[in-house]
């Protein structure tokens, strides 16, 4: 009895037209360097990342299947292999090379299929055409940095900064176009964690709120809601931390025209690039009333101390040993490294990730 009164609370679910309208997605892969394990994985309703599939692939092929009630963004990623591709899952079947390992890269693989997924690939081409001469500018700008050629080193980095600023105008007018849909979404999702506010606010605003209440939006509103706290115009958050003196410095009681806070570490490569630069920078602002400290996200001391040795840094470094967990660092939300903030004499924040010429600039409007 039980069990026909089951089949016929089914069958009247069907005809009342409450069905689900579930939608397949079909993924076709091919990895050209080899079968390393390759998984998708999507964000669940609290926020996590969960494997949704994984598949070993046989003489670089794979093939994965899936149901979706609704449109959702998804991940490729690799064993053992750097960054992810991200996949824009609807009732279609997508076509996926994997060139190498390093899926950071957009040149290093191909997604097409589907109505939104080649949309992005059409920003993918973009993308690539913009940074086209990236590798040789970074070339360029390493010589002239080993040269000690200020002159060229920031006229390679003002190349890069121009390449920055077109890339974020090709996304923000794909971001506007998809404002109602998973492309809009992915596209700020993707890079969410690594931007400030000033540059994560005009991708994040112009979401539709249908997009903005989906798990993924929830997180971007959540990190929004921190970087907020810190924003230019805002006061940087007070903090005291051990010097590698054995003493400790207190931001707020010190006094200075304008601060810089250089938030870094040894293992960081483009940290200890950039480090020369602020070389120059103390040397000729230190009797105009700047203050610096580096705060670095180390965990060995001792490395922390050689590599401000190594980089000759003369001005106060600072240090809790605790990397990224720290609470300086959570404090000013800092998910990449180098990262900057200049401050003005009340502790005002002026400017945020700022280099090269850009920094300059800044302070010599200052000091």
């Amino acid at each position: 009895m039980r069990k026909w009164m089951m089949l016929i609370a089914f069958y009247g679910f069907m005809l009342s037209g409450c069905t689900i309208n579930v939608k397949e997605y079909v993924i076709k892969g091919n990895v050209v360097w080899g079968n390393p394990d390759v998984y998708l994985i999507v964000v669940n309703e609290n926020g996590k990342f969960d494997t949704v599939q994984h598949v070993v692939p046989v003489n670089g092929k794979f093939e994965m299947k899936g149901n979706l009630p609704e449109p959702k963004i998804g991940f490729l990623i690799v064993k053992d292999g750097k960054g992810r591709i991200p996949l824009l899952l609807q009732d279609t079947v997508l076509n996926v090379d994997i060139k190498t390992d390093n899926l950071s890269d957009v040149r290093n693989f191909v997604a097409r299929g589907g109505v939104l997924q080649n949309r992005k690939f059409a920003l993918d081409r973009k993308e690539i055409e913009i940074y086209g001469d990236r590798d040789s500018v970074l070339a360029r700008f390493y010589k002239a940095e080993k040269e000690h050629d200020i002159f060229e080193k920031m006229h390679e980095m003002a190349l890069l900064q121009t390449m920055d600023e077109m890339y974020d105008q090709e996304e923000n007018r794909f971001i506007q176009e998809n404002r109602d849909n998973i492309l809009g979404l992915s596209l700020v999702f993707y890079r969410y964690k690594y931007l400030n506010y000033e540059r994560l606010k005009p991708k994040f605003d112009v979401l539709s709120e249908a997009m903005k209440n989906t798990p993924e939006g929830q997180l971007i509103a959540a990190r929004y809601s921190m970087l907020s706290e810190v924003k230019i115009g805002a006061y940087a958050p007070n903090f005291k931390l051990p010097t590698m003196q054995g003493d400790s410095v207190h931001l707020y009681g010190k006094s200075a025209a304008v601060k810089i806070l250089d938030f870094w570490a040894s293992w960081c490569g483009p940290c200890r690039k950039e480090n020369p630069h602020l070389v120059e920078i103390f040397k000729k602002y230190r009797d105009k009333s700047l203050l610096m400290i580096s705060i670095s996200m180390d965990t060995n001391e001792k490395v922390w101390k050689e590599a401000v040795k190594t980089d000759g840094l003369e001005w106060l470094q600072a240090c809790d040993l605790n990397g990224s967990d720290g609470p300086v660092a959570r404090a000013y939300r800092i998910s990449g490294i180098p990262h900057i903030f200049v401050l003005d004499g009340n502790n005002k924040i002026i400017g945020e990730g700022l280099r090269g010429k850009e920094l300059d600039e800044l302070l010599a409007k200052y000091l």
